[in-house]
């Protein structure tokens, strides 16, 4: 069984973002400015500051942020950010409530997208490691993504080519291409860096459509997606020129891209 894939959903309408193999590092490294303060939408940990009106595990301050989002002790992340601590104390019942719905049930009943937090982000951890990621503006989650795929390739590089693990650095993988894949990330799509291929200059790695069953990644083995996906194009990046390319072999797979 191979585990060393990327798989993404993403619903435009929403803003909703299925995931796996994409970090919290990356998503750290893709964002032009991270959350200064986080809600923690799990369970209440009795030894962090508790918010008195909602309840949740609160953490103010960009290094509180860094130090919650970056502690090995927190992999299963479920949080929502927050633009001022004075927001949360206008928060209804019923608003609370939500956001409780969304830590336990990792979906939205109303608008994940908050007028009194100003939030940018949802962020939630499902059961089988996959990640859930709202994002308010989607132009952010490309760069979180380009970041992901470039990381995953200088692994499989510093694997392949370990006598050259010092030499060498990635130029990011570039947004537009990652736009262009709109309609494949809209049906479920994966990245295959388990049968990455680098033959002298060429990187490779194939990029295939995912099953309709979306929704059961939210409970099954994600690496399970690629025993009945399809192969419909290439990442390819070029060593010497240090470029990216997007090769398709199955352009209706590609069709009624958006403009962004």
């Amino acid at each position: 069984m191979r585990d060393n894939i990327v798989y993404v959903y993403l619903e435009r309408v929403s803003h909703l973002t299925l995931s796996y193999g994409i970090s919290v590092k990356d998503f750290m490294a893709g964002v032009e400015v991270l959350p200064s303060n986080l809600l923690s939408l799990g369970p209440v940990d009795t030894n962090q500051e508790i918010d008195i009106y909602s309840g949740f595990n609160m953490y103010i301050g960009i290094d509180e942020v860094r130090k919650y989002l970056t502690s090995k002790q927190n992999k299963n992340q479920e949080w929502i950010d927050f633009d001022n601590a004075y927001d949360i104390e206008v928060l209804t019942p019923v608003e609370v409530s939500e956001l409780l719905y969304l830590g336990h049930a990792y979906t939205h009943l109303k608008s994940p997208f908050y007028y009194k937090l100003q939030n940018n982000y949802v962020y939630l951890t499902l059961p089988n490691g996959a990640k859930k990621v709202y994002y308010r503006y989607l132009t952010q989650f490309y760069k979180v993504l380009a970041k992901c795929l470039t990381s995953h390739l200088a692994e499989v590089y510093r694997e392949k080519k370990s006598f050259l693990r010092l030499r060498y650095k990635f130029i990011d993988f570039p947004t537009n291409i990652a736009k262009k894949m709109f309609t494949l990330m809209a049906n479920g799509v994966v990245f295959d860096f388990g049968s990455s291929r680098i033959r002298g200059q060429e990187a490779t790695i194939p990029v295939l459509t995912a099953p309709d069953s979306v929704y059961q990644l939210k409970w099954h083995e994600p690496t399970m997606l690629i025993e009945k996906s399809k192969i419909v194009g290439n990442l390819k990046y070029h060593l010497n020129t240090r470029k990216w390319e997007l090769e398709v072999i199955t352009p209706e797979a590609f069709e009624d891209t958006f403009d962004f």
